[in-house]
């Protein structure tokens, strides 16, 4: 491997270079590709690695900011080895569906989120034993159904400070609400996909779990290697610097006035 990022010889291994049919390609990825052979896109390995590189770099640095990151991916070839590496990364995210709102109306689906886990522990404290059979049944029944959606999510106390995707047509709702946030976006991009609308694109083959797990590892490696939890501000320290502030202003206030009185005089 060469630096952090794959070589193009182990991207090439795991099927990274093929593309869409023409007819699928988005005009906008047309620069990214090498050549059409028999109608299929082939995808410029070279570009890719650096891609990969700046993505790196970018992960890395807000890494050591102790930057909250949510992956999200839920095709079949991705949705495993997202929650592989978020739960390694201790990061937050969605391998099933996006929940609509999730960031643009963080709030209300915050509240879902904490009812699924209220009603996770209540259960485990049998606190439904006073309910009929059918309703503790009824109650299991919707929380899977929420597990399904926001088990990721269940640590998830704020607004996220980088969207990761797999397969940015795929996830284009998560994409248009990280846009109206404006929440940086890293995606995975097949040649069917706009790349202009992405912050840091890759354009590679997002069909191949191979390829797909590769980038994954690698950026599950350079994250856990970099990363550095944000220090808590110590709140009484803040609230004495703004009162000192506070009096230094008045202080001048009272100085000004003293003076003003004396020239008056």
């Amino acid at each position: 491997m060469s630096g952090n990022a794959p070589t193009v010889k182990e991207l090439f291994k795991t099927g990274a270079h093929v593309g869409h049919l023409r007819s699928k390609t988005d005009a906008r990825t047309h620069k990214f590709v090498y050549v059409f052979k028999n109608r299929i896109a082939v995808i410029d390995l070279d570009q890719t690695e650096r891609q990969i590189q700046e993505m790196l770099k970018y992960l890395n640095a807000k890494a050591k900011e102790g930057a909250l990151i949510l992956f999200s991916g839920t095709k079949m070839q991705a949705k495993d080895k997202i929650k592989e590496i978020a739960t390694q990364l201790k990061m937050p995210y969605v391998n099933q569906r996006w929940p609509g709102g999730l960031i643009t109306n963080f709030s209300v689906v915050s509240k879902s989120i904490k009812k699924m886990v209220k009603t996770e522990k209540d259960l485990a404290e049998n606190k439904f034993e006073h309910l009929t059979k059918n309703e503790r049944l009824q109650i299991e029944k919707n929380l899977e159904k929420s597990k399904m959606i926001f088990d990721g999510l269940r640590d998830l106390e704020r607004i996220p400070d980088v969207l990761f995707i797999v397969d940015a047509k795929e996830e284009d709702i998560a994409i248009l609400e990280a846009k109206a946030k404006g929440i940086p976006v890293v995606a995975l991009c097949d040649t069917n996909t706009n790349p202009n609308k992405i912050d840091y694109p890759i354009i590679i083959n997002d069909d191949s779990k191979k390829s797909i797990d590769l980038v994954l590892d690698i950026i599950a490696e350079e994250i856990a290697k970099n990363y550095k939890a944000r220090t808590v501000e110590n709140v009484g320290d803040k609230v004495d610097e703004r009162v000192e502030k506070a009096l230094s202003e008045i202080k001048k206030e009272k100085s000004k006035a003293v003076k003003k009185k004396a020239v008056k005089k």
